[in-house]
Order: C-alpha cells, then structure tokens, then sequence
C-alpha cells in the first residue's frame, strides 16, 4: 500500500495537468532506492542507504562503505536536507525498508520505520531494526526492538502509522512473519496477539492497511498462515478493531492464491477495503481479488478481467472515498479501476501504457490517483481514465516489488523514489 495523507478529504486543484520535478537534495545521498513516506501538511521523509569509497588506488576504489542515511522535506518534497540515522551495532546497514509518518498533536509528525540490515552489498540481509522520529525525519532513533520472530529475507517489511487522539499510533510487520503494533509513534514496539487455531503459526503479513471508522481503527491484513504440522502457508485474511493490537482470522472463501496487496478507506463511517493477488492456474500464474464492507472481518470475491488479460503478478492497490462510494485503482499488467471499493473491476483507459505503484486520495469532484513506473500517469476520477504526466529526465520507478515508491502529503503535493534521486510534483521556487 502505497504512503499516502490521511482519510480526511481535500479538495483538488485538479485544472492543471500535474508534472514531475527532480528535486533539490544534496548528491550522492542515497545509491539504491529509499524508503519514502509524507504526512498531511508538507512533511515528507525518506530513509535508506548510501555506499562510498572507502578506498582508492590511484583513480580506481578498490573498497566501498556502505551506511545508512536519511533526508527530509519541509515543503511537500521539492527540495530535501539530509538527516542522520544511528548505525546498527554490528556495523549493518539498511538493505530494505518501510517508513510510515503521521501528525501528531501541536504540529508534530511522528515517524517509524523498519529495516532489514545488511553487513554486505549484495548479501542477505541478516538483522532487523527499528528507527523513530518526533520531528518529521530531521533527526532518527533507534526503536525498542520487539520479540523475535521468523525472518522471511525476500519481502520488504511493512510499516502503517496514523493519528490516534493526537498520538501516533503504528502496525508493522517488520519482516512479514508476525505483526507488532507501537503506541508511540514507533519508538517501542510489542507484538501483536490472534485469536486463531493451534493449527497455524503467525501470520505472514503481505501487506496491511488502517482506516478510522466508528471512532476506531480498522485494520485488514492480507498474506498466510504456516500449517503447525506440515509448515505449508495457507492463504489468510486477518482483521483488528484496535489498529493492530489484537487481530482475528477474517472469513475468506475458499480460494487458490496469495493475497498480497490491500487499501482500506472510510466510507460512511465504515471501513471498506479492496485486496488483490495471484494464484497459479494450470501452471500459469493469474490474478485474484476480494473485498470487503466491513473493515476485514469478512470477504467476497471480485469481479475482474478474464486471466489471460492479466498475466503477471499485481503491482500496487489504491483506495479513497467518493462521497458514499469508493473508489480503487490498481496496477499489473494492466491499469484497472473499480467504483463500487473493489467488489468490480474494468480495465482502464490508459493511453500512455503506464504501470508501477499506484495511490489515490479523495478530492473533488472525484478521487485523484498517480502511477509511477516507468512511465507515469494521473486520474482525475479515481482510476477510471488515465493522462501521461510529464517527466524530468532520470524520471523512471524500476522496482519489481511495485509498493511505496510514492508518498503524497496532499492531492497536489508528492515525491517519488527513482534509483538514489527524488522527484515531486511541486517545482522548487527560486527564493
């Protein structure tokens, strides 16, 4: 799920035809993609790696340092300063990451991410951490580590933070086997408890997403559990009423594939949400998709293109509230887009063939949503018909993963993550 503003809506200055920018940050600060995320207002963080010689002879390096870093963004990510964050004890650094940031109260935005560490370029990642900041990512800690769990080395983990009665309250799976929840903004974490059969391990978290509804917080997670016997991952759904302290096995049907994207919105004071995935068909791997109207607890199949329109694997799934309605956006091999919160899926009208991580926000008159790959695209009426943004030079998302290499602050306000440079939407004003 891609990082996005809060669920309360914003009107769109949807006249003009929005551009991408390269933005201004000091060079060289990251060398790989980071981990990027903005908060309602014009707070925007990212959080990675970046690797220098350590060694030369003569005019060649024969040795690279590599060490985390960070920048942060006080105008909705057009122009970046660079932050500190503390080393790992045992010299690790960040291989891959998640970062979620929310308004507290008095102005402040809290941020959390989780990170796998790395001790060399191009090895597995063999520790994990957690990093928190109170003052919008100008400044990083290192969180209390939770229990441990299961480490699964090929997902990124995943991080959702939001506002809770002016605190920032945050649900991740830092490395997708098992879920923690912290109450401060992600300076402590605990692990989360589920009320499931003896029969399952913990959950192995995909994705997962948060929405107020009925003063609480709904959360829906999507992903596996681990049969105790025989240690096969069976196909799950999970729910929490209480923004990921406690979770229960939400009602899925019966079904041959992984769940391993969901978005989840408010409408009418209820939590819908919108999950997509893959399964394997007679050898070919296909889409599948479910929804829900009740915060998780319970889902039905979606209506979507026939399999062989959709080859590949899902990308990214988007939501926002359309007055009573939802609308959702999602990217594959294909753009589609639903406008009843994922219960039916159209292909889109996508002239520019863009496809990548996709975000949508409510505005007016209807939902705004980006993609970024590639290429990039906007939609002006929640995914439905899509128009080719202009790009600077460099622009282009090459991440296979597809989820949160955007982040927005408002509807008209977002950066991008593009190899170790950012790119916004805003352009940098002289003065």
């Amino acid at each position: 799920m891609a990082n996005l503003v809060g669920a309360s809506s914003v009107a769109a200055a949807q006249a003009t035809k929005p551009s991408w920018y390269m933005a201004s940050q000091p060079p060289n600060v990251f060398s790989a993609p980071p981990a990027i995320s903005c908060a309602g207002g014009l707070d925007c963080v990212a959080i990675g790696t970046r690797t220098a010689c350590a060694k030369r002879s003569g005019v060649v390096c024969v040795a690279e340092r590599s060490f985390n870093t960070a920048e942060y963004s006080r105008d909705g990510g057009a122009a970046w300063e660079v932050a500190p964050v503390p080393a790992a004890a045992g010299g690790e650094f960040i291989d891959l990451a998640s970062v979620s940031c929310a308004r507290a109260g008095k102005g402040r935005t809290d941020c959390a991410a989780w990170a796998l560490l790395t001790k060399g370029k191009g090895t597995s990642p063999s520790e994990q951490a957690s990093y928190f900041s109170t003052n919008g990512g100008s400044t990083w800690r290192v969180g209390s580590p939770p229990a441990l769990v299961g480490q699964n080395l090929w997902l990124t983990p995943i991080v959702s933070c939001y506002e809770v009665d002016l605190e920032v309250d945050c649900a991740g799976a830092p490395d997708s086997l098992g879920i923690q929840f912290s109450t401060d903004g992600g300076a402590s974490w605990a692990r989360s408890s589920y009320r499931q059969s003896p029969a399952f391990g913990a959950l192995g978290a995909q994705d997962l997403s948060c929405a107020l509804s009925r003063a609480h917080m709904d959360c829906a997670a999507v992903g596996y559990v681990l049969d105790a016997a025989s240690g096969v991952p069976v196909d799950t759904v999970w729910y929490s009423t209480d923004g990921g302290k406690n979770w229960a096995a939400g009602l899925l049907g019966q079904r041959e594939g992984e769940l391993n994207t969901v978005s989840c919105v408010t409408a009418e004071d209820q939590a819908r949400c919108a999950a997509l995935g893959s399964e394997t068909d007679n050898g070919a791997r296909a889409q599948v998709a479910a929804y829900s109207d009740d915060g998780g607890r319970s889902w039905s199949n979606s209506v979507f293109p026939a399999h062989s329109v959709l080859p590949s694997p899902w990308g990214s799934v988007s939501c926002a509230g359309d007055g009573p309605q939802v609308d959702c956006a999602a990217s594959g091999s294909v753009l589609l887009f639903s406008a009843d919160g994922g219960a039916n899926w159209a292909l889109a009208t996508d002239p520019n063939g863009a496809r990548g991580d996709t975000v949508c926000m409510s505005s007016s008159p209807g939902p705004t949503c980006y993609v970024v790959g590639a290429r990039a695209a906007y939609s002006y009426d929640g995914g439905a018909k899509w128009s080719a943004n202009k790009t600077a030079k460099g622009f282009g998302v090459q991440d296979s993963i597809l989820r949160d290499n955007i982040a927005c602050a408002s509807v008209t306000l977002c950066t991008v993550a593009s190899g170790g440079a950012l790119f916004s939407t805003a352009p940098l004003l002289d003065g």
